[in-house]
């Protein structure tokens, strides 16, 4: 049978989710060895041609189903005769990477460990296993057996009492090795979709870092410019003239060092996720608007600030700059050149919210369900759809507030974002 559970290399994610993870890898254990061959017989058998009679009528001839085979299902068996002997089959296929999806377990295991106690074992070294438990004898009730394995394994394991039928047999090992793989593939989307989001937020702040870039090395530019100039003015002057100039010149170098930790800050804002504090919501305000403040200048944006006192918040700093960065820029995106952006904030029962309105044409009506939906964007190539997603999830997930968006009633886009001003309110 061909190794479906082996290691695949260079191929899409959705390839590997689907190849990596299959098993139809059976262990059998029971200690009689015609048993055994009944499991092989109804799991493994010869011929897809199967002759049955009617139970309409005992005179019926039998029904060759030859046209209508029964699904060779394909299963790899290990037959093993101890619970011993299964213990070290597990941990061999776990070893080679290549694990049972389920296994049939006769509870009654002459000399050695029970069903029973093989599968408590399995289960602390493979709790991924399913297994079901096979008996002639009512010699454990199933409830006794639950509390045994304990509430985290009720859900993989099952309890069948002998003579079994071949459907009993074929049914349980569909379900049980469907069940197995459906749950590794879940296990592994779920872990490449969280190292996708991962991804994409790394990409959406090198974006935010470029979009500043230009911001930051035009206030580098205009302190240089008045270092050099300070410093060639002053080089021929008195002693007087050069100390002021040196004073001067370390101001705008403080200025300079201010404005790269900030730059630093933002392109490395996992650095600092989870520094939580108390501090006035102004201070992440003023930070993103004085990374901005060469292109707010340029296009000769207006910026209105109206936050009432106290505007303490418990917040990650780094975060809200992202956040207010974020805003800003699609409200830059919004509006023509002298456009105006208004930030109004104020404490509404325990959090403090605040209302980001531009004065561009609105969010299109069509589109507000949408906005903070990842990839979602209304600015083609220019947009990666992933900011307010970002935003979104920065507030409410990481902050336990609300962001929420709307049309001004007087025009425009207006986002109101609401967050948490102590610890103890932080949802």
């Amino acid at each position: 049978m061909k190794n479906t559970a082996s290691a695949v290399v260079e191929q899409p994610a959705a390839t590997k989710i689907a190849q990596l993870v299959e098993s139809h890898r059976i262990l059998i254990v029971d200690d009689e060895m015609g048993i055994l061959d009944a499991y092989k017989d109804i799991l493994n058998p010869k011929t897809n041609v199967t002759s049955i009679k009617s139970s309409r009528s005992k005179n019926a001839p039998p029904m060759n189903l030859a046209t209508t085979p029964i699904l060779n299902d394909l299963f790899e068996l290990t037959m093993v005769p101890s619970g011993e002997e299964a213990l070290a089959q597990v941990k061999k296929a776990n070893k080679e990477g290549r694990p049972f999806a389920m296994g049939f377990f006769d509870v009654l295991l002459g000399d050695g460990i029970d069903g029973i106690e093989t599968v408590k074992k399995i289960h602390e070294t493979d709790p991924h296993m399913y297994a079901v438990l096979v008996t002639a004898y009512q010699d454990r009730h199933v409830d006794s057996i639950n509390q045994i394995f304990g509430e985290n394994f009720q859900d993989r394991w099952d309890y069948l009492n002998k003579p079994f039928t071949q459907g009993e047999i074929r049914q349980k090992a569909r379900s049980m090795v469907s069940m197995w793989n459906l749950r590794k593939k879940e296990e592994m989307l779920r872990s490449y979709l969280e190292e996708l989001k991962r991804h994409l937020s790394e990409n959406e702040k090198m974006l935010m870092v470029a979009a500043v870039a230009r911001n930051v090395g035009h206030e580098f530019g205009n302190i240089l410019l008045q270092i050099m100039g300070r410093a060639d003015l002053s080089k021929d002057g008195t002693q007087v003239e050069m100390k002021k100039a040196l004073e001067t010149i370390l101001i705008a170098t403080e200025h300079a060092s201010k404005v790269l930790d900030r730059f630093k800050s933002l392109a490395k804002p996992t650095e600092s996720s989870q520094n939580f504090s108390t501090f006035p919501i102004i201070e992440p305000l003023d930070e993103t608007l004085s990374l901005m403040e060469h292109e707010l200048r340029r296009r000769q944006i207006k910026i209105i600030k109206s936050i009432s006192e106290p505007s303490l918040v418990f917040a990650n700093k780094s975060s809200l700059v992202q956040v207010f960065m974020n805003l800003t820029i699609n409200a830059l995106h919004a509006m023509d050149d002298k456009g105006q952006i208004e930030f109004a904030g104020k404490v509404v029962n325990k959090n403090f919210e605040l209302r980001v309105r531009d004065s561009g044409k609105g969010i299109p009506p069509e589109n507000l369900d949408f906005i903070f939906s990842p990839f979602f964007t209304t600015k083609g190539d220019k947009g990666t759809g992933l900011g307010l997603a970002i935003c979104k999830e920065i507030i409410e997930i990481s902050h336990g507030g609300k962001l929420i968006a709307q049309n001004h009633l007087k025009g425009g886009a207006e986002f109101i974002i609401s967050i948490p001003t102590s610890k103890e309110d932080q949802g």
